[in-house]
This record gives structure tokens, C-alpha cells and sequence, in this order.
């Protein structure tokens, strides 16, 4: 049976994009959350280092930086990426491939 997921969260850069989902399965317990970085054929997993505050969130290779409608992902390697929210939190359909493929 295959993984299913909603988007919770999303924010679009000229690199990717950014979404929190929360996972649907069986042999999963409800509400189980992941941060995901997607860029064309590439999905990375962020693992939360602490459970952050609403404008600030840590991550094993990033830190999310939020205010309102912008942020900005910091990664530990010195790139940056410039974030917007995507309203009504719909991933492109490649990148919603991409994440199913990942997850299963």
C-alpha cells in the first residue's frame, strides 16, 4: 500500500521548493509530519533539530527563517534560498511526482 501525503506547508524559491506534509499509512502513526526540499529530479529530507518557533525552524542541514508570507532557507554550506508561500499549499505536479516517488 503506497504512502499518501498532504501538503501542509509550501513555499516556492527559483530553486525549489519547500513543504511540510503530513503522511497517511496504515503502519504509520497519524499525523506523522516531514519537511521536504524539492528541486527538479531531487528530493531531500530536512530532520528537525528542535521543534523551533512559528519564524524559526532548525533542521540537521538548514534553518528556516519565516516573516509572514517570506522566508528564507539557510543552509549549513552557505547557500541561501529566497522562499514565498504558496497560498493554497498546491506542489507543481513534477514536484508532487517526485515527492510520491520518494516516499514509496
Amino acid at each position: 500500500m503506497p504512502v499518501h501525503f498532504a501538503t501542509l506547508h509550501l513555499f516556492d524559491s527559483a530553486q525549489g521548493s519547500l513543504a511540510e506534509i503530513e503522511l497517511a499509512h496504515p503502519d504509520m502513526p497519524p499525523g506523522e509530519r516531514r519537511w521536504l526540499w524539492i528541486e527538479p529530479n531531487w528530493v531531500t529530507l530536512l530532520h528537525p533539530v528542535n521543534e523551533g518557533t512559528p519564524t524559526l525552524r532548525v533542521f540537521d542541514g538548514a534553518v528556516l527563517a519565516l516573516d509572514g508570507q517570506r522566508g528564507e532557507l539557510r543552509w549549513h554550506d552557505g547557500r541561501r534560498n529566497a522562499l514565498l508561500e504558496v497560498a493554497d499549499a498546491s506542489l507543481r505536479p513534477e514536484f508532487r511526482r517526485l515527492v510520491h516517488q520518494h516516499l514509496n
